[in-house]
């Protein structure tokens, strides 16, 4: 069964690591026959949460800027799979802002459960630079959202010499025909 995925990218580097694999991703979805929308957080203006309490009295979100496509494409979505670079050993500010804007549609009784998965990329080596972002994901979208883990996906080391984007852009492809 097809699904519709929304992908919501935190990069704000146009054409570089975490766009080129959350894009091969998106190619590996649909080659799965699955549609994909990619939205990137990154690139547009996304401010937080102010906590006016406008999505619970009157609506979604009282902030028109670039979360309101997400809120639309939530509501046909199957899937969410977020995607960010690793800045400060976390995901990034953009991400955050847009994770913590969900709110709205939590407050509003709309945030249902829905399949997820998580692409994270990094410069350090270490995987353990992940450690944080990966700790935020179990514990707020599956442990509290209770949102269903399809898998996560790593990229590290990319500011090493002789890194290679080609192995992990196929790696990002495979992973995305893996869903199911």
């Amino acid at each position: 069964m097809s699904k519709h995925v929304l992908v919501v990218s935190s990069s704000p580097r146009k054409g570089q690591n975490t766009d080129l694999v959350t894009d091969a991703f998106i190619k590996g979805l649909e080659s799965a026959g699955h549609t994909a929308y990619k939205l990137n957080v990154g690139t547009t203006k996304v401010n937080g949460c102010i906590h006016c309490m406008q999505c619970y009295k009157n609506g979604p979100c009282a902030q028109k800027d670039g979360m309101t496509p997400f809120y639309e494409e939530y509501e046909k979505a199957d899937m969410v799979v977020f995607a960010s670079p690793i800045y400060f050993w976390h995901i990034n500010a953009q991400m955050k802002a847009a994770i913590d804007r969900m709110y709205a549609l939590y407050i509003g009784k709309r945030l249902v459960k829905k399949e997820t998965a998580m692409i994270l990329v990094a410069g350090a080596p270490e995987e353990s630079v992940f450690k944080n972002a990966l700790e935020f994901y179990n514990d707020v979208i599956i442990g509290q959202l209770g949102w269903q883990d399809k898998g996560t996906f790593f990229v590290n080391g990319t500011t090493r010499p002789g890194y290679d984007i080609e192995s992990y852009l196929k790696k990002a492809f495979d992973f995305g025909a893996s869903i199911k």
